[in-house]
Protein backbone atom coordinates (compact mmCIF):
# COMPACT_ATOMS: atom_id res chain seq x y z
CA UNK A 1 0.00 0.00 0.00
CA UNK A 2 0.80 3.76 -0.26
CA UNK A 3 2.90 4.96 2.96
CA UNK A 4 4.00 8.28 2.95
CA UNK A 5 3.92 8.89 -0.36
CA UNK A 6 5.50 6.10 -1.61
CA UNK A 7 3.92 2.14 -3.22
CA UNK A 8 6.25 0.27 -5.12
CA UNK A 9 9.71 2.55 -4.63
CA UNK A 10 9.66 1.68 -0.85
CA UNK A 11 10.52 -2.62 -2.04
CA UNK A 12 13.63 -3.36 -3.37
CA UNK A 13 14.28 -5.96 -5.78
CA UNK A 14 17.56 -7.98 -6.61
CA UNK A 15 19.17 -6.82 -9.63
CA UNK A 16 20.92 -9.65 -10.14
CA UNK A 17 21.21 -13.62 -9.22
CA UNK A 18 24.52 -13.99 -6.89
CA UNK A 19 25.02 -13.83 -2.78
CA UNK A 20 23.56 -10.69 -0.86
CA UNK A 21 25.78 -9.26 1.61
CA UNK A 22 24.66 -6.31 3.48
CA UNK A 23 25.64 -2.90 4.15
CA UNK A 24 22.82 -2.03 6.16
CA UNK A 25 21.18 -3.25 8.53
CA UNK A 26 17.11 -3.12 9.83
CA UNK A 27 16.72 0.13 11.31
CA UNK A 28 19.06 2.33 9.53
CA UNK A 29 17.97 5.37 8.21
CA UNK A 30 19.18 5.32 4.44
CA UNK A 31 18.93 8.21 1.75
CA UNK A 32 18.01 7.91 -1.57
CA UNK A 33 21.00 6.14 -3.96
CA UNK A 34 22.74 4.75 -0.76
CA UNK A 35 24.33 1.67 -1.17
CA UNK A 36 22.35 -1.02 1.29
CA UNK A 37 23.71 -4.23 -0.25
CA UNK A 38 25.72 -5.99 -2.36
CA UNK A 39 25.00 -8.83 -4.51
CA UNK A 40 28.64 -10.66 -5.37
CA UNK A 41 27.84 -12.54 -8.88
CA UNK A 42 30.18 -14.46 -11.23
CA UNK A 43 30.21 -11.36 -13.52
CA UNK A 44 31.32 -9.17 -10.23
CA UNK A 45 29.75 -7.30 -7.52
CA UNK A 46 26.33 -5.25 -8.13
CA UNK A 47 25.13 -2.81 -6.07
CA UNK A 48 22.01 -1.88 -4.32
CA UNK A 49 20.78 0.99 -3.59
CA UNK A 50 17.83 2.65 -1.38
CA UNK A 51 14.89 3.88 -3.86
CA UNK A 52 13.69 6.57 -1.24
CA UNK A 53 14.75 8.26 1.82
CA UNK A 54 13.68 6.38 4.76
CA UNK A 55 14.23 3.57 7.37
CA UNK A 56 15.17 0.25 6.33
CA UNK A 57 12.55 -1.81 7.91
CA UNK A 58 13.08 -5.07 6.11
CA UNK A 59 16.25 -6.72 4.74
CA UNK A 60 17.67 -10.30 3.74
CA UNK A 61 20.12 -11.83 5.65
CA UNK A 62 23.68 -11.66 4.98
CA UNK A 63 25.09 -14.53 2.64
CA UNK A 64 21.86 -15.45 1.29
CA UNK A 65 21.22 -16.29 -2.23
CA UNK A 66 19.48 -14.44 -4.06
CA UNK A 67 17.45 -14.36 -7.83
CA UNK A 68 16.68 -11.94 -10.15
CA UNK A 69 13.59 -9.82 -9.10
CA UNK A 70 13.82 -11.67 -5.34
CA UNK A 71 12.18 -8.92 -2.88
CA UNK A 72 15.43 -7.83 -0.38
CA UNK A 73 14.45 -4.64 1.47
CA UNK A 74 11.53 -3.05 2.48
CA UNK A 75 12.25 1.38 2.97
CA UNK A 76 9.43 3.24 5.58
CA UNK A 77 9.65 6.43 4.36
CA UNK A 78 9.00 7.78 7.92
CA UNK A 79 11.63 7.84 9.98
CA UNK A 80 9.70 8.04 13.00
CA UNK A 81 8.41 4.62 12.95
CA UNK A 82 11.50 2.61 14.51
CA UNK A 83 9.32 0.09 16.41
CA UNK A 84 7.70 -0.80 12.68
CA UNK A 85 11.07 -2.70 12.40
CA UNK A 86 10.03 -5.03 15.53
CA UNK A 87 6.42 -6.10 13.80
CA UNK A 88 4.70 -7.68 11.33
CA UNK A 89 2.79 -5.64 8.80
CA UNK A 90 -1.31 -5.41 8.85
CA UNK A 91 -0.98 -7.65 5.74
CA UNK A 92 1.12 -10.62 7.31
CA UNK A 93 -1.38 -10.44 10.88
CA UNK A 94 -4.43 -11.04 8.09
CA UNK A 95 -2.69 -13.93 6.38
CA UNK A 96 -1.52 -15.62 9.51
CA UNK A 97 -4.84 -15.35 10.76
CA UNK A 98 -6.40 -16.85 7.53
CA UNK A 99 -4.06 -20.18 8.16
CA UNK A 100 -4.87 -20.35 11.73
CA UNK A 101 -8.77 -20.43 10.51
CA UNK A 102 -7.86 -23.04 7.92
CA UNK A 103 -5.91 -24.74 10.18
CA UNK A 104 -9.16 -24.67 12.93
CA UNK A 105 -11.63 -25.66 10.27
CA UNK A 106 -9.59 -28.66 9.09
CA UNK A 107 -8.96 -30.06 12.72
CA UNK A 108 -12.81 -29.86 13.41
CA UNK A 109 -13.90 -31.67 10.07
CA UNK A 110 -11.83 -34.63 11.11
CA UNK A 111 -12.40 -34.32 14.55
CA UNK A 112 -9.10 -33.59 15.87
Amino acid sequence: GVIGGFNKERVIHSPAKGILHNVCKITDIVTKGETIAVIKTNDGDIRVSATIDGILRGLIRDGYPVTQGFKIADIDPRKDEYQNCFTISDKARCIAGGVVEAIMQLKGERGL
